[in-house]
């Protein structure tokens, strides 16, 4: 599928969620920065660039921002793992973000840049994603197109995950995507998210997440790969 994008930045909060991502990679550098390892070099052709960037908003941020103006990247990805709150979702199955927005925001921040509570993800990267998810085999779960939330909480009671659902009606919570949105947005630069659920957001969650967090790292890692592979 035709994207334009000439240097692809990809980051995953884990390490495992880019593990996938290494082992496929022809490493050509590694620079040693803000508390990670950035890899330079190619998957499948394609030039790119791969991080764990840690998580958390800040983590997330400053390591999109260094992406995106310091490696020459001209868009971004982030995939990983999520816990799932809408109706009918359930844990491997995938989210690719339509729109994000942060669960913890104030809304005296709307007031200031950029002015917006929900940030869009990229057309073309959503459906070239949408292609390889449709690939027979690929995924273990469904997949849909949705709303995630991002916020500096790790979501594991019922409480909590119930006041999210309430504020901004999401399909997954996690620590980093819409940070990441927000960099690419105020770069001008196209952006994906990538979720598959690692648990439900509720007061099982930490038992299911670490039940799930391999599994459900490999499948969003699967589907990057899937679209480098049919990127040109």
């Amino acid at each position: 599928m035709k994207t334009n994008v000439t240097c692809w930045g990809i980051l995953g909060a884990l390490d495992r969620e880019v593990a996938l991502l290494r082992e496929q990679m022809q490493v050509e550098s590694t620079e040693q920065l803000l508390g990670t390892e950035f890899l330079s070099g190619t998957i499948y052709g394609q030039k790119v660039v791969v991080a764990c960037c840690g998580i958390g908003k800040v983590n997330a941020t400053a390591c999109a921002t260094y992406l995106l103006f310091a490696k020459g990247c001209d868009a971004i990805i982030n995939a990983g793992i999520a816990g799932g709150v809408a109706h009918g979702l359930h844990t491997l199955d995938v989210v690719i973000s339509r729109e994000l927005c942060f669960h913890d925001q104030d809304a005296v921040m709307l007031k200031y840049f950029p002015a917006r509570q929900f940030f869009e993800a990229d057309p073309t990267l959503r459906k070239c994603c949408a292609e390889v998810c449709t690939q027979p085999g690929l995924l273990t779960g469904k997949w849909r197109e949705g709303r995630i939330a991002t916020g500096d909480k790790f979501v594991a009671d019922s409480a909590t995950r119930d006041a999210i659902i309430a504020a901004v009606a999401p399909d997954c919570v996690e620590m980093e995507g819409a940070a990441i949105a927000h960099v690419a947005f105020a770069a001008g630069k196209p952006c994906l998210v990538i979720r598959t659920m690692s648990d439900c957001a509720d007061d099982d969650a930490t038992t299911t997440y670490d039940n799930f967090l391999e599994r459900a790292a490999d499948q969003s890692a699967r589907i990057v790969l899937g679209m480098l592979k049919n990127a040109d």
